[in-house]
């Protein structure tokens, strides 16, 4: 990965449930912070008469508006992320054997082993490999890689276009 984007390599096209993972725990963080902080604002409510309830209040409001700021940043660079992933394999459909793709699909998408893989395609599993090996071996694929990057900035207007 390189400034938390995937590059087109076997390693960070793995690590699609990763991210995955990270944006369900991100969404859980959120709604923990959410709940603390509209616990901790009913209590202030209730305190209005103390010295420091108004700077206790902000201080509180300012932490919690920045942790979710973050968590929203981390969401985002994960979804950039697996859009970046799942295009670049539906954008290769067309370009590599129904063999390769069906293995890409197995092995990063659903995040099966190779082992997994061989299994479900009734092929060995060093087949696999050299179906997956040829996927990232591709110049076609790294073209589509690269016009998935070009959809995913800007918000995503290149795509919706």
């Amino acid at each position: 990965m390189l400034n938390n984007r995937v590059e087109f390599c076997k390693k960070d096209f793995q690590m699609y449930k990763d991210f995955q993972k990270n944006i369900d725990i991100c969404n859980c963080r959120m709604a923990e912070l959410k709940n603390k902080y509209m616990s901790v604002e009913s209590i202030q409510d209730d305190k209005k008469d103390t010295r420091y309830a108004s700077l206790i209040e902000k201080l509180k409001q300012d932490m919690y508006v920045k942790s979710i700021e973050a968590l929203e940043v981390a969401v985002i660079d994960n979804l950039q992320n697996i859009f970046v992933i799942s295009r670049t394999i539906d954008l290769c459909a067309g370009v590599v054997n129904s063999n390769v793709h069906t293995a890409i699909c197995l092995t990063v998408l659903d995040g099966d082993t190779q082992d997994c893989a061989a299994s479900t395609m009734k092929y060995s599993r060093p087949q696999i490999a050299k179906f997956v090996n040829s996927f990232f071996n591709n110049p076609k694929c790294q073209e589509m890689y690269k016009l998935a990057i070009k959809q995913s900035e800007n918000d995503f207007r290149d795509f919706i276009k």
